[in-house]
């Protein structure tokens, strides 16, 4: 009786790290076998099957913490809130706490063929940001229609929960249909119809992506173009090796901006390229553009590294801008430090201190910011 039991024992341990090695079915397969050569009886393969159920019902829990999804992959839906403290070294201007991003983004796939997304902004004032449809015939061509990212510039394109930074760099905001742009915020957004994909592959990996658009030029979430010219962008990205990325990209339009508003020339050109090697990633930028006859430019470089794997990530940013390419001493820099805590896969706090520098006259003007971010 004792060896019977010491024999059972054996093979209930078996049993239980099959059911983690293996799919459900395989465990219950060798239930079914030990049951039938009386090696187990029907009270001990009745407990095994519940004891497997419980653990495979507790690993789907774990899994759906992060992102609930309603009605299989048809109704996906997911959110961010990100709460940020910032604090001005610069007289006058008041120490704050702000509510930056608050997002419910609904999204899925219809079918193999075809899906969609709703993204919308609840912070400040209610914003639609994205609201598209995709058709794919397959990888190498994708058709896209609604309102969506332009496809111009590395960081615009990051979503906004994956950046290593609080802020996006200057250029990226002033030439990005973002904060500083003389079209206004938009979030990196506009109304038009895209075509991507990627090609060329190899091994487990695409070398090559690219994406053409046609946009209103106008921004996003608005009723009707303001001019009748449509704008042109496009991105190109190869992957010569495997985690590194090498871009090239273009956007050709007019926009609608000035006292008073008139049609201007609005073009931009860019490269950018990141690697990622362990925990380290390395990212740099380079952005010029035209609006009307001012020429601006700036780039920016930066690293982050993960000191405790999964947890704690340090990073630094190089990022300098120029406003107007004829006047000399308008250029501005800005170094910033930052240290990101995740404490887990939806849950992170990040601190950023920006050194700012002026090219001629210094101001007083560095920032300290703070920011807990929640995903769903």
């Amino acid at each position: 009786m004792k060896l019977r039991y010491v024999i059972a024992q054996v093979l209930l341990l078996s049993i239980l790290f099959t059911a983690f090695t293996s799919k459900a079915q395989q465990s219950d397969d060798l239930i079914n076998i030990l049951q039938k050569k009386n090696i187990i009886t029907q009270k001990e393969a009745d407990s095994l099957r519940a004891d497997q159920a419980i653990k495979e019902q507790a690993r789907k829990d774990k899994e759906n913490q992060h992102g609930i999804t309603i009605g299989s992959r048809a109704l996906q839906i997911s959110g961010l809130i990100q709460t940020e403290y910032e604090g001005f070294q610069q007289t006058g201007v008041n120490n704050t706490f702000l509510l930056h991003r608050a997002r419910l983004d609904v999204k899925g796939d219809i079918n193999d063929n075809w899906n969609y997304e709703v993204y919308t902004e609840f912070a400040s004032t209610t914003k639609l940001l994205d609201a598209y449809t995709t058709y794919k015939i397959a990888d190498f061509l994708k058709f896209t229609a609604g309102q969506f990212k332009v496809p111009f510039s590395l960081e615009s394109l990051i979503q906004d929960s994956q950046l290593d930074f609080i802020d996006r760099s200057q250029v990226v905001n002033a030439l990005a249909g973002r904060q500083t742009d003389v079209i206004g915020n938009q979030n990196g957004r506009d109304i038009g119809i895209q075509v991507n994909g990627s090609f060329a592959k190899v091994d487990d990996r695409y070398l090559f992506d690219y994406t053409l658009g046609v946009f209103n030029g106008a921004g996003y979430d608005v009723t009707t173009d303001n001019n009748s010219h449509k704008d042109i962008a496009g991105r190109f990205t190869v992957h010569p090796i495997k985690n590194l990325d090498v871009s090239a990209d273009f956007y050709d339009g007019q926009g609608n901006y000035g006292t008073p508003a008139k049609n201007y020339l609005r073009n931009r050109g860019g490269f950018d390229a990141r690697y990622v090697i362990g925990g380290l990633s390395l990212v740099a930028e380079y952005d010029k553009g035209t609006d009307g006859v001012i020429k601006r430019d700036g780039w920016y470089g930066q690293a982050a590294y993960f000191v405790i794997p999964k947890k704690l990530q340090l990073a630094a940013k190089y990022d300098t801008y120029d406003p107007n390419k004829i006047i000399k001493t308008d250029r501005t820099l800005i170094y910033t430090g930052g240290v990101n805590y995740f404490f887990n896969n939806w849950a992170r706090f990040t601190l950023n201190y920006l050194d700012r520098r002026e090219e001629v006259t210094q101001i007083p003007n560095n920032i300290f910011e703070a920011q807990l971010q929640l995903t769903f």
